[in-house]
């Protein structure tokens, strides 16, 4: 047999004054970017592929929503949009219909020469030049399921590429399991229940995870797992060859370390928040003790215009490698890295910083979160495993659920829908939207209609007023560079109605979000997020016109919840190294208690103040507050589910006048894949 051709790069696409460019993944109209979503490029790409034949629906379908069930409404939305960005060519439009078939790309295309990528995205077994044979294979996964949507990886590879692990749920929890890929079978590791996130030590000795609020290693031989550190809610970790393990603690934190033997924990690296960044995760280690991670923006809809960047294991400084990436890993001179799940190389030289050519995609349909974690880890010997899947849907919706947790109405949907907020007579609701831009909305629980509220900048974490005639909300400027605090998050309020125009309330260089107000109306509870302190509470005194810190510390203290009564006032702190949810008298800040137990989040009190809820974990808990904060009860489980969590803004549930509904929102999740596919490549490098 003779060898193929290796595929250096995917070949460009142009048609009409459009031009393709699948790995960079942009489309352009006499040079200048279009903006499209990431399932309309994989449609244009799918018919690209095979312009002027005929590409039946279900086969569209299989390559744009892989492992996930789809209707096929989906493929006509991202068709009508396609035609819509691309006009028609002398009265015929780009895309025909095929009746009863599917679709078919019609205009003359142009292309690179010697390169065949419908081959390469089909997945086929090639040999390449030198006769360096690519392997591909599947492990089953016996009596369990990948965990479907998971915020945090689920595979990793040991270095040598002899080992693979990765997490698998059954019924009842998930748990770890090694396959050494000498062996026909995985075994679950024991001790290592409810596990994810699992990474190599650089020897392969070690498996790092996290399980409930801990950070643990096991032995690759055997053996009860070691506590490194407790955490709270980890977005990646990483063991260096300098003997340390450098961790994301939470979702809007810089990176930390650890000593791999366990022991006494140190932040890392620092969030630039004048330069637009939220958060640094999903770290990787290089050979010589530095990481590669992800910087999320604030300015970014998605984890696809995240950026990569490198620092040293003991230094606060970091250099931007790469926009537009997630989760980078680097391997024997390559850096590898996703977007719109699809995985992505380029040579990279770690002294110089430097990407030393044009990337090129190496695997398409790799199961990717919305977190901005890609499912797949690979080896230093070529080998390659991932998830089969896609970039995570951003598509969610709007349920009603009882005290038991049982949904009751679905109510609406929408991209990013986040962050519901019950009007007090309850027939409305105001909520977020987040796609190319993101506004809010009121939807009409009567009619059940959805009417836009914001038409300019980035606008986010409504609140309502004390008489609900306005809602008080975070807004930053359409287009503006973060830089010096040009484009930081300011508070307005406008009215529902629309009547007048929103009005500018608060005003700084950082960015700030509203808290609630004070059942007068006479202060609002807000979070600031400053680059020193982090996130801090504020009060505004209308009448006074005057603005002051309100508890400001070294740790961040965030999401504050007022009492309906006014005198105590909930809020999240991570001063314990996890968050954990605290009250305090207000306006005083006297009586400091924690009510949380296990770790909290996202607190809203019930409107008769006799209950306060929280987060923890998929748990939505409750307190029993009636006899006031000093005789709280002990937290209890109301009701458990797989709902989006919030961020640090604002909590991303509600809880009805009487306390019997509660709004919560709900992701499309895919179809739970039941095997991991390998790519071996017999020779250093992935390719």
């Amino acid at each position: 047999m003779q060898p193929s051709k290796t595929f250096k790069n995917l070949q460009m696409y142009r048609f009409g004054p459009f031009c393709v460019d699948p790995a960079r993944r942009v489309l352009t109209l006499h040079d200048q970017p279009l903006p499209v979503t990431g399932r309309a490029f994989d449609v244009l790409l799918a018919l690209l592929d095979r312009a002027g034949h005929t590409v039946d629906k279900d086969d569209l379908l299989r390559t744009v929503w892989p492992a996930t069930v789809v209707a096929e409404a989906n493929l006509s939305q991202q068709i009508f949009t396609l035609r819509k960005l691309l006009g028609q060519r002398d009265d015929t439009p780009y895309i025909a219909t095929v009746p009863r078939r599917g679709y078919q790309f019609v205009a003359p295309v142009t292309a690179s020469p010697d390169v065949n990528p419908a081959a390469a995205r089909a997945g086929r077994v090639t040999l390449h030049e030198g006769g360096h044979a690519t392997a591909r294979l599947e492990i089953a996964i016996a009596g369990a399921r990948l965990p479907a949507a998971s915020p945090s990886a689920i595979v990793a590879v040991s270095r040598d590429g002899t080992l693979v692990a990765y997490v698998a749920a059954d019924s009842a929890t998930t748990r770890l399991y090694l396959r050494p890929l000498d062996r026909f079978d995985a075994t679950p590791i024991p001790g290592t229940e409810g596990a994810s996130h699992p990474f190599f030590w650089p020897d392969g000795r070690w498996i790092g995870f996290q399980a409930g609020r801990r950070l643990l290693k096991v032995a690759t031989d055997g053996g009860p797992p070691f506590v490194l550190t407790e955490v709270a809610d980890v977005r990646g970790a990483t063991c260096t060859t300098t003997g340390h393990v450098v961790y994301a603690p939470g979702p809007a934190t810089g990176l930390w370390r650890v000593p791999s033997s366990g022991g006494t924990a140190v932040p890392i690296t620092t969030l630039d928040f004048d330069g637009g960044e939220r958060t640094h995760r999903w770290p990787h280690a290089l050979p010589d003790g530095r990481v590669i991670f992800t910087i999320g923006m604030a300015d970014a809809t998605s984890f696809d215009e995240a950026r990569l960047a490198l620092s040293g294991a003991d230094s606060a400084r970091h250099s931007v490698i790469l926009h537009h990436a997630t989760d980078g890993r680097y391997a024997d001179g390559q850096l590898v890295w996703a977007r719109g799940g699809s995985l992505f190389v380029a040579p990279f030289d770690p002294a110089n910083v430097a990407v030393d050519a044009p990337p090129r995609v190496v695997q398409h349909g790799v199961a990717t979160s919305a977190t901005g974690v890609a499912h797949f880890d690979c080896s230093d010997t070529g080998l390659l495993v991932h998830v089969s899947g896609g970039a995570e849907t951003l598509q969610r919706s709007l349920v009603c659920v009882d005290r038991s947790g049982q949904e009751v109405a679905r109510l609406t949907s929408g991209d990013s829908l986040e962050e519901p907020r019950f009007s007090r007579d309850g027939r409305s609701i105001v909520l977020g939207l987040r796609s190319r831009s993101s506004d809010l909305w009121l939807f009409d629980i009567t009619r059940g209609t959805l009417g836009r509220l914001t038409f300019a900048g980035e606008n986010f974490a409504a609140v309502w007023g004390p008489d609900e005639s306005t809602v008080t909300f975070s807004a930053s400027p359409a287009g503006a560079s973060t830089a010096a605090g040009a484009g930081a998050a300011n508070l307005f309020t406008l009215h529902p109605d629309l009547s007048a125009s929103p009005e500018l309330l608060i005003a700084s260089e950082f960015d700030k979000v509203a808290g609630g107000w004070s059942p007068d109306g006479a202060t609002l509870v807000f979070t600031e997020y400053h680059p020193d302190s982090g996130a801090d509470l504020w009060v505004l005194d209308r009448a006074a016109e005057r603005v002051q810190p309100f508890i400001r510390t070294r740790f961040n203290e965030y999401a504050p919840a007022l009492s309906p009564d006014g005198r105590c006032l909930a809020y999240v702190t991570d001063e314990s190294g996890r968050a954990e949810v605290v009250v305090v008298a207000f306006p005083d800040a006297t009586g400091r208690r924690q009510l949380s137990t296990e770790g909290g989040t996202e607190p809203q009190w019930s409107r008769d103040g006799s209950e306060l809820f929280y987060r923890s974990g998929h748990r939505l808990m409750r307190i029993d507050v009636s006899g006031g904060i000093a005789q709280a009860g002990i937290p209890t489980t109301l009701f458990e589910g797989r709902y989006v969590a919030g961020t640090v803004t604002l909590a991303n549930y509600d809880v009805s006048a009487d306390a019997t509904r509660f709004l919560m929102v709900v992701a499309e999740v895919p179809i739970s894949p039941s095997v991991l596919r390998v790519r071996l490549q017999q020779r250093s490098g992935i390719a």
